[in-house]
């Protein structure tokens, strides 16, 4: 322990100005092109006297709970997505980010677009490929909880913003990765400036590192995080990408660049590609992946076997577990961790201790999830949060913004709005406090945390990297445990304003206002059609009205089915589907300038069933939804954009015998008036209620008998192979005759059930 307190207290001097100074060390070495990998060095010794000193328990704090409001993990979902538009980079931010501050930047990199890494304006590709993964992960595992919140639409602009920038890092040659860029923007450079953005390099290009044979680990990241968007959203380019980019990693698993702000923490690529093998198993169901995917357990990681941007090996383990039933690995190490940190705050490392203590958080929730995997950390992931939100010793919630404990100065140059000289005299004389006129709340943003596991080491101060840092990486992992404890316990609710400078988006509002849930009744009438005469004696002044009803005639293709188009519509307003029953899909037709970027989202009855949309998602400018049963409604909204909601096509199942066909009705009264006496005779006509009886038959139900016709076949499984690909919606029957191994989740582990079934039936 002397040997500890005497290396820690030799190297905290330098700690806090990593980030900030250009300057030669005690040593004789040059700090310039050091930078963050100081972080990596800093971090394992620190992490070496976290875990060798003596547990301190926590004690409880003595707030009221809902003070620090703890349980609310749907605002905590919500908060945790904003940090990112803070982290905006390109010539979109102003139209993107919910941040009023945030401007446009970079806007001549090669690379167009993405995220900062921290409070910095480097892209790293480390940390930008395991950060965009772990959201798709995330995703993927928790997309209800999403749907719940409203968050859906905010979170599918930062995972399109990261993959659509990894697509513009990627050099294809047909199917095959020339060359792909890896970091935009230089460590030395970056770190020896205390600017917001918007005034890094006058808007100018950052110095841009690629590669024609190396970076494996960060093309894997890639392949994973694409291949992902292809599983959550559908879009059948990101699969494209995903392949051509692992085929590059597997083909020269190396770990070379010229420039890595976090090379120093690499240390293998297998964990990498078993990672990207995974999610492309479960995107394509061939066995090569699987096969690679499960290679994790070769992984030698000298520095931490933790999920996190330096090893994926835990989470590739987890992904190899859901599809293989086999959790020996996951629940191993998990447990070892949990079991040691029930009563104190879990400190892998020091360096941003919060970062590791979320992430372990959500492989632990999401290894609680799946039965079969025999184990529940969620009590242990829920008191890990709570010290976090501020039941802790320093009273501070590390989520800025989020209660009235919270950290208020993160280190960020653009929210502090500190701009400092290139002599670091401002710097030299500034607290590390933010002010209030001055700077801005970072809300959402996951501050470091303290170096120990009893909080007594937390400084809330700018100038205090090592606890006050933020970064993609760091928040990630906020965003999937917040999820992860909302699909357990339902608890909190969105909040409709955050602050003045943040612009809440309209799907969180609505929530927040109760149109979550709505409720749709409805009552069948009889149409009276009355037509009424008046005549007289005299000569009449004549006068003719008639009143018009217009219903939509259907087409009738030669299958039965019908198509009707609806082109009085309009963004933000209700679309009424009552007159449509059997609904198969409906087809949103846009209209917008090339090039012309937008995003929106298509809900039916409030914000059931959201499906988001973006410029970069439509092909031909058209989207296709399909409601998974019949609603009252349908309402398209519009976030961003120039664009224009030109028409609705609905398709309904029909019968080709029996179409109903909509005829016009017009109604003429012509009223003759005279001074004379009138005669009127009164004629009606009512439409005769016609009701019609339905026989339904029912079939006893087979196990993997998805579509319910008795028999499971190969349409059940290709039924089922599109919905975890999310290209199709499965009623709750028809889940549960999906779910072959009857763990109450659909995954690929049924299809496989399912195949194999079907092979014994051959």
């Amino acid at each position: 322990m002397i040997f500890l307190d005497i290396l820690y207290k030799l190297w905290y001097p330098y700690n806090n100005i990593i980030h900030v100074r250009l300057e030669n060390r005690k040593d004789g070495t040059n700090m310039k092109k050091q930078g963050k990998k100081n972080r990596i060095f800093a971090g394992i010794a620190a992490a070496v006297m976290a875990v060798s000193a003596t547990a301190v328990g926590m004690r409880s704090y003595s707030a009221n709970a809902a003070d620090l409001e703890l349980d609310n993990y749907a605002k905590l979902l919500q908060y945790s997505l904003y940090f990112y538009d803070a982290n905006m980079c390109g010539d979109k931010v102003e139209e993107q980010s919910a941040f009023s501050w945030r401007g446009n930047c970079h806007t001549g990199d090669v690379a167009l677009g993405g995220f900062h890494d921290a409070g910095d304006g480097i892209k790293c590709g480390q940390t930008a490929g395991f950060t965009a993964s772990t959201l798709g992960w995330a995703y993927y595992e928790y997309k209800d909880q999403f749907q719940k919140t409203g968050t859906t639409a905010h979170f599918k602009v930062i995972s399109d913003e990261f993959n659509e920038f990894f697509k513009r890092c990627t050099t294809l040659s047909g199917d095959t990765v020339t060359s792909f860029i890896y970091e935009v923007g230089d460590d030395g450079s970056d770190h020896g400036k205390w600017f917001a953005p918007e005034a890094m390099w006058d808007h100018g290009s950052s110095e841009t590192y690629s590669t024609t044979n190396g970076a494996s680990d960060i093309a894997a990241q890639y392949a994973a995080s694409l291949a992902q968007s292809y599983l959550n959203f559908g879009n059948e380019e990101d699969l494209k990408y995903a392949v051509a980019l692992y085929n590059f990693a597997d083909k020269y698993r190396t770990i070379t660049y010229d420039q890595n702000t976090y090379g120093g923490a690499a240390k293998d690529v297998q964990d990498d590609i078993s990672w990207a093998a995974g999610w492309l198993y479960l995107a394509t169901g061939e066995e090569p992946y699987l096969t690679e995917n499960s290679k994790y357990t070769q992984v030698k990681n000298d520095w931490t076997q933790d999920y996190c941007y330096a090893n994926s090996q835990l989470g590739a383990a987890i992904i190899n577990a859901e599809i293989t039933g086999n959790w020996s690995f996951a629940t191993n190490y998990i447990g070892q961790k949990v079991n040691a940190n029930q009563n104190q705050f879990y400190v892998m490392n020091s360096w941003g201790s919060a970062r590791y203590d979320v992430l372990m958080q959500f492989c632990a929730l999401v290894t609680s999830k799946y039965e079969q995997s025999g184990v529940d950390y969620t009590e242990w992931a829920k008191k890990q949060m709570n010290y976090i939100l501020g039941d802790n010793n320093a009273n501070v919630c590390l989520v800025v913004g989020y209660n009235d404990v919270s950290a208020t100065s993160p280190h960020h140059r653009a929210a502090s709005n500190l701009k400092v000289s290139d002599d670091w005299h401002e710097w030299g004389a500034w607290d590390g406090k933010y002010s209030s006129s001055n700077g801005h709340v970072l809300y959402g943003a996951l501050v470091g945390g303290p170096t120990s596991t009893d909080f007594t080491t937390y400084k809330d101060d700018a100038r205090d990297a090592t606890s006050n840092e933020v970064a993609i990486d760091y928040q990630v992992g906020l965003v999937a445990a917040a999820a992860g404890l909302y699909d357990k316990y339902q608890t909190g609710s969105v909040v409709a304003q955050i602050g003045d400078e943040v612009t809440v988006y309209p799907d969180e509002v609505a929530v927040a206002n109760g149109g979550g849930v709505t409720t749709t009744t409805t009552t069948e009438t009889t149409t009276t059609t009355t037509g009424t005469t008046t005549a007289t004696d005299s000569t009449p002044a004549e006068t003719t009205t008639s009143a018009q009803t217009t219903t939509t005639e259907p087409q009738t293709n030669p299958s039965g089915d019908s198509a009707f188009t609806l082109t009085d519509v309009a963004f933000d307003t209700d679309i009424d589907l009552q007159p449509y029953s059997d609904i198969t899909s409906i087809d949103v037709i846009f209209s917008a300038a090339d090039g012309a970027f937008y995003n929106g989202s298509v809900t039916f009855d409030g914000w059931n069933e959201a499906t988001s949309f973006t410029s970069t998602d439509l092909k031909n400018q058209m989207l296709t939804v399909t409601p998974s049963k019949e609603y009252g409604k349908m309402t398209v909204r519009k976030y961003f954009g120039d664009v224009t909601l030109e028409k609705v096509i609905v398709h309904t199942k029909g019968s080709a015998e029996s179409t109903t066909t909509t005829k016009v009705t017009t109604t003429e009264t012509a009223v003759i008036t005279t001074e004379a006496k009138t005669t009127t005779e009164i004629s009606t006509t009512t439409t005769p209620v016609v009701t019609t009886t339905i026989v339904t038959t029912v079939t006893e139900a087979v196990n993997g008998d998805v579509n319910g016709d008795g028999t499971a076949d190969l349409t059940d499984l290709v039924m089922l192979q599109k919905y975890l690909v999310r290209k199709e919606m499965l009623t709750a029957e028809q889940s549960s005759r999906a779910d072959l191994n009857a763990d109450h989740v659909l995954n690929v582990v049924d299809a496989m059930l399912l195949r194999q079934l079907l092979l014994k039936q051959v």
